[in-house]
This record gives structure tokens, sequence and C-alpha cells, in this order.
């Protein structure tokens, strides 16, 4: 359930007419107003570019935490070293990252 919400919402940049639109003037050129206070359009702020992490990154981190973390429950039951349980969860994590990312399609 988690994943889905973290997905959903990495995966939601959707844009109203509005936000890309500059207003103009009567004769064409943009409006100066408009581009947060400054007159010069190149000093205004550089738009987003994107979503921080793509679905398939997210994904892909989640399944290896999750793994990680049924390594580090495994360990502890086995072992009953709490120590060695985390390193092994954090084993479990590193090493499932990469095989995961090749075993995910893009």
């Amino acid at each position: 359930m988690i994943v889905i919400v973290v997905i959903r919402v990495l995966s939601d940049t959707e844009f109203t007419e509005h936000e890309l639109s500059t207003p103009t003037n009567n004769d064409g050129t943009a409006d100066r107003c408009h581009l947060s206070g400054h007159p010069n359009p190149s000093a205004a702020p550089p738009e987003a570019s994107g979503p921080l992490l793509t679905s398939r990154a997210v994904l892909i981190l989640v399944t290896a935490v999750v793994v990680g973390g049924i390594v580090t429950v495994l360990t502890y039951l086995s072992a009953g070293n709490t120590a060695a349980a985390v390193l092994a969860g954090l084993m479990g994590t590193g090493a499932s990252t990469p095989v995961l990312h090749t075993l995910i399609g893009r």
C-alpha cells in the first residue's frame, strides 16, 4: 500500500493550462510582472524538470528495503544477535539493489 502511494505521488506531474502559459501584453511581449518580479526574463527561476525519482527507481529501492528487512528478521531469529542481524539486512539491501535493477525492466 505504501509503495502504491509513493509511486502515485512521485508520478503526478500534471500541470494546468495556466501554469504552462506565459501571460502576454497586447503587443505580444511577455508580462514582466508575472516573472516572479524579475524585470529580466533570463533571471527567472528554472522550471521544474520532473520528479526526483522515477517510479521504477522507487519500486527498486522499496523492494530492496523489504528484502533487507526480511533478511534482518530471519538473521535475528536464527542468531539472536541484533548487530549481526542489522549488518546482514544492510548487506541484503545493498546486494539486492543491482539485482533488482537488472530484473525490473524499463
